[in-house]
């Protein structure tokens, strides 16, 4: 016989799998799930803590128990947009924020860019967003060089960044160079991203190449880790 914890679980499970609690929705009170269930508070404790684990649920303090939607995955071994890779899981691509700046490169860009001191770049900045929730923070810097025709409503009416390239200047990206660590969630990405200060964030540094190994584009891009997993694909060389 298993133990009621495993009983309770696989039970709440199976009513989130059945969309009777659906993503977002809040699980009963501890309480009342005593109650539901007719066991101790331990038990439903621990049945809440196995389903952390799998990642049905997360605990939002000063509200409780939160359905998690499901893992958004991303595999890095493809070259995909933002907007290719939510639609690809049936979800609306959308931009929540968006500015456009011209500006000198700012410390640090310059040299990731390899432009001379004083060079200017465009800095793009966008939160993007799947079925109105935001997801991600991207903050883009091309160089001005690059972009001679430059038209901003391109830039607010597209939504891929790398097809607006190719469609309106011609460049191709060819290649990226991702730098990928966690990082905590500054106040300010919090309240942007919807989550809480701390909470844990990708932060992706990338540098994309075009045509003839061209430097295009540096980015720093923020990424909720609740709804967001890397897919890794390694191949032997023998």
């Amino acid at each position: 016989m298993e133990p009621l914890y495993i009983t309770v679980k696989s039970d709440i499970e199976n009513k989130i799998n059945e969309k009777f609690y659906k993503k977002g929705d809040y699980l009963p009170s501890e309480a009342e799930l005593q109650k539901v269930y007719n066991v101790s508070r331990t038990t439903i404790r621990q049945a809440i803590r196995l389903l952390i684990s799998d990642g049905l649920v997360t605990i939002i303090r000063g509200k409780g128990t939160k359905v998690t939607p499901s893992r958004l995955s991303y595999k890095i071994s493809s070259l995909m947009s933002f907007t290719e890779l939510m639609k690809q899981q049936g979800l609306v691509p959308s931009i929540k924020d968006f500015s456009v700046k011209r500006m000198k490169a700012p410390d640090g860009v310059h040299v990731k860019l390899d432009l001379s001191e004083g060079e200017e770049v465009f800095e793009i900045y966008r939160v993007r967003t799947a079925d109105e929730e935001p997801i991600t923070i991207n903050t883009s810097y091309i160089p001005c060089q690059l972009l001679h025709t430059f038209d901003q409503s391109v830039f607010s009416k597209e939504q891929s960044l790398y097809m607006i390239l190719k469609k309106f200047y011609h460049i191709n990206i060819i290649v990226t160079e991702d730098v990928v660590t966690a990082v905590k969630a500054t106040s300010a990405q919090a309240k942007t991203l919807h989550i809480a200060k701390n909470d844990p964030v990708l932060c992706i540094e990338r540098l994309a190449y075009g045509n003839n190994h061209i430097l295009v584009e540096y980015s720093k891009i923020f990424i909720r880790s609740d709804r967001f997993k890397q897919v890794y694909t390694l191949r032997s060389n023998t």
